[in-house]
């Protein structure tokens, strides 16, 4: 294996800190679950390679992962079906109180699969703020698993639509066509002041418009 340089952002403080903590979010259980999967989780997978511009420390491309999915993923290289599978995916993004779900539910059709945090937590059985936080590692292990299904073209839906708060959604998860639900900083601000955790959200609220808009190298995340 060649020597990597110390520049490399595996070799950055972050990473340390940012891969303790998925492989306790994910409880040291692989996510990948592979045909070889040990089960135990001791590395972290990138879902969206970082070759194909995905993010390095943003939780949401990261899962655990045992040593043998990881480097099964590594020396496989295939390419990913979603592209030219059966099932078109929206991709609906915009910050905390953007009316993102609301749009969803507004458009979707019978049948679309929805993959919504928020929406998984509720049917888990999350009710509450501390609830929710007991859930967490539950939620994402279910939302990463439909997400990886998205991925490999087998979920068998018509159309799917992936709901994120993440200002750079557009580079972390597949998508045919994107929706930005925006309805301005100060209406998402109002909308949040009214939920139990108003003010964390309105902190998200900001730092969603400052990272999405002052990334001015705007990029397209697909080629077509």
């Amino acid at each position: 294996m060649a020597k990597q340089h110390k520049t490399h952002p595996a070799y950055q403080y972050p990473w340390s800190k940012v891969r303790l903590g998925i492989l306790q979010r994910d409880m040291y259980l692989c996510q990948i679950k592979g045909k070889t999967c040990t089960t135990t989780a001791t590395q972290v997978d990138h879902i969206v390679s970082v070759l194909k511009g995905g993010a390095w420390w943003a939780p949401e491309n990261l899962r655990a992962s045992c040593s043998r999915c990881n480097n099964a993923r590594i020396d496989r290289r295939r390419p990913e079906a979603w592209i030219d599978g059966p099932t078109h995916i929206v991709l609906v993004i915009g910050p905390p109180g953007g009316g993102k779900s609301t749009y969803v539910e507004e458009h979707k059709n019978q049948g679309d699969l929805v993959v919504d945090y928020d929406q998984i937590a509720e049917a888990l059985g999350g009710i509450g703020h501390s609830h929710g936080e007991q859930l967490h590692p539950a939620v994402m292990a279910a939302r990463n698993a439909l997400l990886l299904s998205l991925r490999k073209g087998e979920t068998g839906a018509g159309r799917a639509w992936i709901v994120s708060a993440n200002p750079d959604a557009e580079r972390l998860f597949p998508f045919h066509e994107i929706v930005v639900c925006d309805p301005s900083e100060e209406v998402a601000r109002a909308r949040c002041a009214e939920s139990d955790r108003g003010l964390e959200y309105a902190d998200l609220v900001a730092d969603w418009y400052k990272k999405r808009f002052n990334d001015t190298a705007q990029r397209a995340s697909r080629d077509w």
